[in-house]
């Protein structure tokens, strides 16, 4: 069958056409080309050197033709590839995948391409996504991304760097808690351990008996996530988007997270309800949050960056010179075994899948193993009755000669032994809980702690200055005339925003609430949640709309006057005046910067 292919690929593959119209002794090599994922082609020019020519073609040069001619390319997505290159690769062609975030797509691109050779390649990435969500709890914990600012302070943490130490927390009696059993599952789990966390985990495909890696002893087994939710100090979710796991954190399932805890998700996005954890991090529930990559509004860039406990990385969780070295290897590897011994692979290659598989093959080794070691006993004990006097083989024979009992009797110290472990980890966790609780109440406060925290609030009700506003509150702008609240609403689909007064809307609504950004002393800017963090301005008609993320001309406001009797005055076009009664929803904490709603 590979031969067939094989001569398939040569009666149609231009490459090899050229190659026999060429009758001088030293043929023309086929040609490999690199798209957009390899610039310095030097390692699979070694690699490949008297096999196949490498050229790394930029997506500049595509009307060179030279991808139509390569028998092989070399490509990161398709997905990512424009579609004018797309259109240039031919149905002969072996189009390798290096590394792709999502198969699933580009298979389906490839299908619609008419691309029956694409071959993907990648290697497992267990070890990097365990550092990098380890890093990621450090950095929240210790709070080094908010530190490193005023590394050159001589004050020390006695003087001006106190305030932005208060909230920083030690690993050692930390409770992990990990959604799902991945091979970066386990590598977090055995990390968390070195540094005296304690490590809960919950198996979101436990009900369809699917075993995956094992976790370390040590680490105990949840049976709902809700009960892991409450439980634990750190969060990290490990698990594939199905329909199953799709908002596997979801608004109600947020509602059992312990006060003050820490969310990392280095998986895909769609994988939690992002409005929940934003609401839940401005009311302090959520201590901080990182994410490997964010998607829709509510992770803009210009709000995101005003909030300190909050840290989103793009998409580089699982990368790693190692990793990219392992899979340039293995591309190469795959095409010296299709030009020297005529294989064309056809499945897609990974190094996660024979992982999995390694670790189920050790796992039914072990209990093979056991069971000869079983059966090894039980005939050894027949052997030595044998030999024995008839009474004392009758005697014994009762105790030992069924295998069941003896099976039964071993499963039934380990289920002793494993309830008593599982009993003193449960008495331990229960012990760090209690102990835990008072200082990570003390540190992180929630709705239901404001009256034990050092932070005065703002109260609501009387006459209100507007120096009570401070940078990185959450406002609400009333209209005086009526009672109507202003809202930024979306003209159409796809289309700008601006600024609307509606009376069937709640303070809560998020398209009500603004963002409050100080730009100097006296001036300031509003950015709408529901308009992507863009900045409130007049336009040259005298509209109110939403159409920048960063200052320019007419997005600075002055406010005069008091909170119930305001004034928003353009500081370009003094004519553009918004009278309006400012409620105050959130304001940041003055000891550790976290934003809590006040009612």
């Amino acid at each position: 069958m590979a031969t067939t292919a094989k001569r398939d690929l040569e009666t149609r593959s231009p490459a090899t056409m050229s190659y026999r119209s060429n009758s001088s002794p030293q043929p023309s090599l086929p040609l490999v080309v690199t798209l957009n994922c390899i610039e310095d082609a030097s390692i699979e020019q070694e690699y490949l050197a008297g096999i196949a020519r490498v050229e790394h073609v930029p997506l500049s040069l595509l009307a060179e033709a030279k991808i139509e001619s390569a028998a092989a390319v070399l490509l990161h997505s398709l997905a990512f590839l424009p579609r004018a290159a797309q259109r240039r690769l031919r149905p002969w062609q072996i189009v390798l995948c290096l590394g792709s975030s999502d198969r699933s797509v580009d298979s389906a691109i490839a299908a619609d391409l008419g691309l029956g050779r694409l071959v993907h390649v990648d290697v497992s990435r267990a070890e990097e996504v365990a550092d990098t969500v380890m890093a990621l709890f450090l950095g929240l914990l210790r709070r080094t991304h908010l530190l490193s600012r005023h590394a050159l302070s001589a004050s020390g943490w006695l003087g001006s760097v106190q305030p932005l130490c208060r909230g920083m927390r030690r690993c050692r009696g930390l409770v992990l808690g990990i959604i799902g059993r991945s091979a970066s599952a386990k590598s977090l789990a055995t990390r968390s351990l070195a540094f005296k966390i304690s490590v809960l985990y919950h198996d979101v495909h436990e009900e369809k008996g699917k075993r995956l890696s094992r976790f370390p002893p040590a680490a105990r087994r949840m049976d709902t996530l809700n009960d892991l939710l409450a439980a634990s100090d750190l969060i990290s979710l490990h698990c594939a988007l199905t329909n199953d796991t799709i908002q596997i954190l979801s608004a109600e399932a947020l509602q059992h997270v312990k006060p003050g805890a820490f969310l990392v998700n280095t998986g895909s996005s769609q994988l939690l309800d992002d409005c929940a954890v934003k609401q839940l991090l401005i009311d302090g529930t959520l201590a901080g949050c990182a994410l490997d990559g964010a998607e829709g509004p509510q992770w803009m860039e210009a709000w995101v960056r005003e909030m300190p406990n909050v840290l989103i990385l793009p998409r580089s969780a699982d990368y790693s010179e190692e990793v990219w070295m392992e899979i340039r290897e293995k591309a190469v590897s795959i095409l010296q075994t299709f030009f020297l011994d005529d294989v064309i692979p056809t499945d897609a290659v990974s190094d996660n899948d024979e992982e999995e598989n390694e670790t189920l093959h050790e796992d039914e080794q072990s209990d093979k193993q056991e069971k000869d070691n079983t059966f090894q006993i039980t005939d050894d004990i027949k052997q030595s009755l044998a030999s024995s006097s008839q009474p004392q083989e009758s005697t014994l024979s009762q105790i030992t000669s069924p295998q069941s009992e003896v099976k039964r009797s071993k499963k039934a110290k380990k289920r002793h032994a494993r309830q008593k472990s599982m009993n003193k980890v449960g008495e331990t966790l229960e012990k760090k809980e209690d102990d835990t609780a008072m200082s990570s109440s003390s540190h992180f406060a929630s709705p239901d702690d404001d009256s034990r925290s050092k932070r005065t609030p703002v109260k609501s009700g009387g006459k209100k200055s507007l120096e009570m506003l401070k940078d990185g509150c959450v406002i609400s702008l009333q209209a005086r005339d009526r009672a109507a609240l202003h809202v930024s609403r979306q003209r159409a689909q796809g289309g700008g925003w601006f600024l609307d007064t509606m009376l069937n809307v709640t303070k809560r609504d998020p398209a009500a609430q603004f963002l409050v950004v100080f730009r100097s002393k006296d001036t300031i800017g509003l950015r709408s949640f529901t308009a992507g963090g863009k900045l409130l301005q007049i336009n040259r008609r005298m509209e109110f709309v939403f159409a920048s993320h960063s200052f320019d001309v007419w997005e600075s406001w002055t406010f005069e006057g008091s909170l119930e009797e305001c004034r928003l005055v353009n500081c370009r076009n003094p004519s553009a005046v918004l009278d309006v009664r400012v409620e105050i929803l959130a304001t940041v904490g003055d000891d550790d910067g976290i934003t809590r709603w006040l009612d």
